[in-house]
């Protein structure tokens, strides 16, 4: 599941409501349909076991497919983190490369300006890839990719 503990026992409890309410709608409708049948002469007692199982049965679906939906979610973070930390290696390492190489220029003023021009450009590679605290739960790569 997700590293957040908030955010695990929300969707374990979301999930649980979701499947409970599920369950009830099923056995309710399984229920009224069985009342009908008894208007038309079967007996309820034939039908109340079926109400059971096709409650358990479709709040067991409705548990798999919402389990799956989080997997995935999970995996969608995963690739964000592995693309933002793809993006901030390149840019970085880029940076540095020029800070590397401005050590064998001679001129203390270009190596100067080539050193606060990486650090600028580290600067502005950390304020657009890496999410601030509001921006935190949101898949940017993973949603643009998908719209």
């Amino acid at each position: 599941m997700l590293a957040d503990s908030k955010i695990v026992s929300w969707t374990v409890s979301r999930r649980e409501m979701a499947v409970g309410i599920a369950s009830v709608f099923l056995f309710s409708l399984s229920c009224a349909l069985d009342q009908i049948l008894s208007w038309r002469g079967i007996s309820g007692a034939q039908t109340f076991s079926n109400d059971i199982a096709i409650a358990l049965l479709g709040g067991a679906a409705l548990w798999f497919f919402l389990t799956l939906q989080a997997e995935r979610q999970e995996l969608a973070h995963a690739r964000e983190r592995m693309l933002v930390t793809t993006e901030l290696n390149h840019h970085i390492r880029r940076a540095m490369s020029v800070v590397a190489s401005s050590v064998v220029l001679e001129n203390e003023e270009d190596r100067l300006r080539l050193v606060d021009e990486a650090v600028e450009h580290i600067d502005q590679v950390l304020m657009n890839l890496v999410p601030t605290a509001e921006e935190q739960d949101r898949l940017r790569f993973y949603l643009e990719q998908t719209r």
